[in-house]
Parts: C-alpha cells; structure tokens; sequence
C-alpha cells in the first residue's frame, strides 16, 4: 500500500487494544462459512480460501498455513491475497466506510490468536426471495427458478457441528446470514446449539425480513439477537421490483415487530441498502424512513453484477446522478441526524468514483471478484477450468481424467457432465457422451448447455434433423447462458446447411458474425454454406474476408481453394 495512503487511513484509526498493527484483523479473529464450505477470513474476500468444512476439521483450518499467508500479508498491509475491494475502497477515501472497521471491533492482542471471535455463518442458500443483484449461490430460489440448476449439496455435515461445540463459547459475536437465516436449518441448528450450551453470546442475523414464526421468537427470546433488515427501496414499487416474491405490507409490518423486540431486550437494529441504478433515486427517502424509525442505514457497495452497480456505470453518467443526488440535498438533509454522515460520505464517494481512475480501479476489483467467483479452481473445487486447459492443449484423456474427479453430489456436477460429454465427443466416444449429457438432462430440463451438446452429438451422428431440434430447444433458455449463442448459431447453421434449408443456414452464420464480426470464424463457416449451396463466388468472398481478419487461417484457404476450384468447373 502507498505510503501517504496508509498514513492517511490509519489516522481515522484506534489501536488501543491491540498488540500490533494490520490492514486489516479479519484473518486474526473471524471465520466466515460460506455456501460452498468454503472458510474464508470475510465475506469481501471469496477468492482466498483458507479451507473447506466438507473436507477439513476447524483446528486445522484455524491454525493452517493458508490463513498464516493472509494474516501476514495483512500485518504488511498487502491486500493482494483477496483483498482488493477494501483497498480499492481506502485509496478512494473511504475510511470509514471500508469494510474492515468491523473487525476492528474486536481486540486483537496476538498475532497467533488461539480462537476467532466472530464466526459468520453463511453455509445455506435457502431463501425465499429472487433479488435482482443477487445468483444462485446465495438464494436457492434463484438457483432453482432463473439458474434452473439443482439444489447446492449440504456441506455442514457432523464432524463440524462437532467441532463448533469447542469453539462456540469463545466468541464474541456469531453472525447469521445467508440466504435467508430465519429459513436456514444449519444456522438454526448453530443458534439451537448455542442456547442448548447456555450461551448468551450477541448474536447478529442479517434477514430479508420475510419470517416471523413461532420458530423465529423462540430464537429470538433465548439469545440477545440484533439484526439488520434489508428492505432497498422506500416505496412498494421499488421494494417488490428488486426484492422478487416479497410483499412490501408484510415486511412492513414484520419491521415493527422486530423493532419491537429490540427495544424491548435492548440489542440493535440496523437497516440496510444495497444502493443501485435500480433504487438510487429512493436512497434520501429511504434514509428519513430510517431516521424516522429511530434506526441507521447501512449501505452496501454493488459491483457485481454490471446491471446493478453504479460504480461500473460509465464516469458522465455516474455524475449525472451524483449531481441528481446533490440536487435532493436541500429536501433530504434537514431531516437527517443519525444518518447524515450516511448521505454526505455515500454522495462524495460516488462523486469520487466518478474520476477515470478510480473508474478503473473497480473494473479491476470487479472482474477480479467475477472471475473468481466463477472460475477459481481452489474455491469451487472445479476442476473444469484445468480440464478445458487440458482440452485446448489436446490432451483429452486427461481432460476426461481430471473433470471426472467431480463428485455426483458436488454443486458443479452439472457443469461437469457438460464438460464430460464435451470431451467424449471429441474423443469419438459418442456413446459415452450421449449417457453423460442424458444424465445432464435428468438434473434439470431447464438449462441450454446440454441441449448444445446433444446437438452437436447428432450433427456427428448424421442426424441432421435432430440436432435442429435440439438448437431450438437451447435457444428456450439461451437467455440463462446467452454468451452461448455463437454456438447456437454454428450448430444451426451447419445442421440446416446439411439439410438443404440454406437460407435458415446463412442467416444463423450472419447472426455469428454479427456477434463476432472482427473474427475469421464465422465467415469461414458461412463461406462453406455457400459452398454446399453450390454458391462458389460467395463462398470466395467470404474466405478473403476471413484471410483478411487471419492471413495464416489455415480453414479460410482451404475453403477459398474449394471455391475457386468449384468455380473452374
């Protein structure tokens, strides 16, 4: 970290209890459980894991080398191991908002600390709301209903519950989120746990706000429970347009009975608000609800997914809003005094963002974060990535070897099977990839990935016909995968081609190139298009355009001698 940046953060900050400095003490005291099994120090750093649940027991997880590098990286104020959204967030100037003040709640009086004293628990999906900012690995309801996949594999199993039991009296707070917590059967169990132990250890659960049940008060009145309900709009429209299946009535009146129950057994309540393009012109409004209900307003920064966040918008426009904000002032900040810091620091930190540098500064924190969210191997245990590597290098056994290692039980089973079929095809084992892209289908019906590659299976079959059926059914749900649709467009091109229906060929080959029009590609493909339509001079004019894009594109001159052969005769 720069230096003056350093300085200039650790002025806003108090080390009086502890024993050393760090950039930040959440690998020193807390423990973060994530849906995958995934341990990780907090819920801003999913890329570096320090180990899995499923796979691992807590001592040899708290004490491991993996949380040893993170927790000296941090004493060195190095945030490249994860870390790069809170370090985006503190050389913006954001000191009091970044993320790591929560663990500096806690006292951190050795580097070597024997316990954590938070643990987050975040080890469910299951929710009954489909947010529009959030995915599948954190609502089972968008997993089943806009990812269309199976259900996330259970991770908590008894060896960890086991291994709680040591752990659980020396915390100083357990956190709940999920998902939703007030539906999760393994933060229940863990609450259930705690007041069976006789704890009366602060407890804080993050909620939708959706559950209030007799299940819910027993927790509720056996723990010191505080909470921060998530609402993000302070009108119905707002409210039941982002937060999908929720009834903005019965939230409204669930708010009061927890506020109630906070103030009557004097733990917190919080709001919180993931501010976006979708509600920001709500954010005042939302902040006097606040302040009228006596309660601060936490604000989330959104960076991913693109549609949600006003930090990748592009720099004018996020001015524009900026200003738009500024404008609201008059109206908004006479009524605000808990949360007027709120309002001032969130309006400076947009209008900061909106600086080119700082523009690309979260691009990088945001594709950093989506691809490993995505991709990263060590966290998902995938070994997909490795396999299509292997693939790319033409080493297909092994490819089949290494993406084989997915358990039937895992979460990314489907995608391996996708990748199994994938890799049996080109292997000419057409039979294998026909029972792997079957089993594919028997997970869910709902998805484009296998229907691609059935596809393609029956186009190597000669089952021209088929294979157009199953594009057609792809294209049902191309919207779930849409980066898929050049392959959409192969598939149908080639296949119609080989049935006769060359105008329905050459408008799939145009829509690829459309998609890819820098690319040789799809000019090659719709060159060889024409050239089975008995069209040759087409099909040379496509292969100059792709010997253009790629002079050495060893298909593009094979099909322009075709041509130029076809031509002659």
């Amino acid at each position: 970290m720069d230096p003056a940046i350093r300085q200039a953060y650790d002025a806003t900050r108090d080390f009086a209890d502890k024993g050393f400095r760090s950039g930040c003490y959440a690998p020193f005291v807390s423990m973060y459980f994530n849906t995958f099994g995934d341990v990780i120090a907090c819920c801003k750093n999913q890329t570096f894991v320090l180990g899995n649940i499923a796979e691992q027991r807590l001592d040899d997880i708290w004490n491991g080398a993996r949380i040893g590098v993170l927790r000296k990286a941090l004493a060195d104020y190095r945030f490249e191991a994860g870390c790069e959204f809170c370090e985006w967030q503190i050389a913006s100037g954001d000191h009091y908002g970044v993320y790591t003040r929560i663990f500096e709640e806690f006292p951190a009086p050795d580097a070597m600390p024997q316990w954590p004293m938070m643990m987050e628990f975040a080890a469910s999906n299951t929710c009954n709301l489909e947010c529009v900012m959030c995915y599948g690995e954190l609502s089972s309801s968008i997993r089943a209903n806009r990812d269309h996949l199976p259900a996330l594999r259970k991770v908590c199993g008894e060896p960890f519950f086991e291994d709680l039991k040591k752990y659980l009296p020396h915390l100083r707070m357990a956190k709940f989120l999920g998902g939703e917590p007030f539906l999760s059967q393994e933060c229940f169990r863990v609450m259930e746990m705690m007041v069976d132990l006789g704890l009366s250890t602060p407890c804080h659960v993050t909620t939708n706000g959706t559950q209030w049940n007799p299940r819910v008060e027993r927790i509720l009145e056996k723990l010191p429970v505080s909470l921060s309900i998530s609402i993000d709009g302070a009108t119905k429209e707002t409210v039941e347009k982002i937060r999908v299946n929720a009834n903005f009535e019965e939230l409204m009146e669930n708010l009061q009975r927890f506020l109630a129950y906070t103030r009557r057994k004097k733990t917190g309540l919080t709001l919180t608000y993931c501010l976006m393009p979708q509600n920001w012109h709500e954010f005042g409004d939302y902040l006097l609800f606040g302040e009228k209900l006596g309660l601060e307003v936490f604000v989330n920064t959104v960076i991913d997914p693109a549609n949600c966040s006003l930090f990748t918008l592009p720099p004018a426009e996020l001015r524009t809003i900026v200003e738009k904000l500024e404008v609201q002032s008059a109206r908004v900040l006479p009524g605000l005094r808990r949360n007027r810091q709120v309002w001032l620091d969130r309006i400076a930190g947009l209008r900061s963002n909106a600086e080119e540098r700082l523009a690309k500064g979260v691009q990088d924190v945001k594709a950093h974060s989506r691809e490993a969210r995505l991709d990263d191997a060590d966290r998902f245990h995938n070994h997909e990535p490795r396999a299509w590597e292997l693939v790319r290098e033409g080493k297909l056994a092994e490819a089949l070897a290494e993406v084989s290692k997915t358990p039937p039980n895992h979460n990314l089973y489907f995608g391996a099977l996708i990748a199994r079929g994938h890799i049996r095809r080109l292997m000419k084992d057409l039979e294998g990839c026909e029972r792997d892209l079957q089993e594919a289908v028997g997970l869910t019906r709902s998805r484009p990935e296998h229907y691609l590659e059935l596809g393609w299976l029956r186009f190597e079959q000669r089952r021209y016909a088929e294979a157009v059926a199953f594009a057609e059914k792809a294209r049902e749900f191309l919207h779930l995968r849409p980066e898929r649709e050049d392959v959409l467009c192969d598939l149908l091109g080639f296949s119609c081609s080989q049935l006769g229906r060359t105008e329905e060929s050459l408008a799939a080959f145009d829509r690829f190139i459309a998609l890819h029009p820098g690319d040789a590609l799809p000019f090659v493909h719709r060159g060889w298009s024409h050239h089975m339509a008995g069209r040759p001079k087409e099909a040379v004019a496509d292969a100059e355009i792709a010997l253009r894009l790629a002079p050495d594109h060893a298909e593009a001159k094979k099909l322009r001698e075709a041509a130029s052969e076809a031509m002659k005769a």
